[in-house]
């Protein structure tokens, strides 16, 4: 989207301007306390916001590498695969050989289907110097993508990384979401409900495996969780009312059992 693309440029004059007016109204803010911002709304699934942040980051900062990885991983959650992929390449003109960035350039070959590339730029990603739980889930994606063994170990792995969290296991469960494995896409969630038990957005990526799988009344439980830690939380209250009704889940399941017992 071109619109989207011209205003994450930084030598874009009018996004000066207006950055400029808000700097003289509000006080300067550390770069910093925008990456944990965006990481923050990235850790409840508010992509868009969470993008504009990112990218507020390194207009303080351009050596910020998280937030080049964290902006391109936003983008490919809105689905903006080609600008991922344009962005990664950007970073990786600053940051050659860049694990985290080679990975995230990784996952959005994988959405665009150049999956050559994305299985290239992989390998490259666990070649590069370090390791990480990120590396490991963009392998499992890449493998996922080609329709390859040994995703789950890959993402085993990324669980299994020191400084792995349950949000990892989150990322995990939305990508086999995208790939239609939403029983795998379950059991990571609840794996992070293990870990942060007390975090919504946990309870919300459980409540939507369930109801992608049928489990109406689960997913209502879910829901209502998420909604316990997180009273204002919008995509929560919007998917309840999406639920059907109580007494047509109890209907469609006597038909359903029924059916089965023919």
């Amino acid at each position: 989207m071109p619109g989207r693309f011209a205003n994450l440029e930084f030598d874009n004059v009018q996004r000066r301007q207006e950055r400029r007016a808000e700097e003289l109204r509000t006080p300067a803010q550390p770069a910093v306390d925008h990456l944990q911002a965006a990481e923050e709304e990235s850790r409840w699934g508010r992509f868009e916001p969470a993008l504009r942040l990112y990218t507020r980051a390194l207009q303080e900062n351009r050596a910020a590498i998280p937030a080049w990885v964290g902006q391109v991983q936003m983008l490919v959650q809105l689905g903006e695969y080609h600008e991922a992929r344009v962005w990664s390449d950007k970073a990786l003109e600053l940051f050659r050989n860049n694990g985290e960035l080679l990975a995230a350039k990784a996952q959005a070959c994988a959405r665009l289907k150049d999956l050559d590339a994305a299985l290239a730029c992989s390998d490259a990603a666990l070649q590069a110097q370090g390791s990480s739980a990120w590396r490991w889930t963009a392998r499992g994606e890449v493998l996922l993508a080609r329709r390859q063994k040994f995703a789950d170990q890959c993402f085993q792995k990324a669980g299994a990384e020191p400084g792995a969290t349950w949000f990892d296991r989150v990322v995990i469960a939305r990508i086999c979401q995208y790939y239609g494995r939403i029983s795998n896409a379950m059991q990571y969630a609840k794996e992070a409900l293990q870990l942060e038990p007390t975090h919504g957005y946990a309870w919300f990526t459980l409540g939507d495996c369930q109801r992608a799988l049928g489990f109406m009344a689960a997913a209502e439980a879910s829901y209502g969780h998420c909604l316990e830690f997180r009273g204002d939380y919008r995509e929560a209250r919007a998917a309840l009312d999406a639920l059907p009704a109580p007494s047509w889940r109890a209907w469609l399941g006597a038909r359903l059992h029924r059916w089965r017992g023919r």
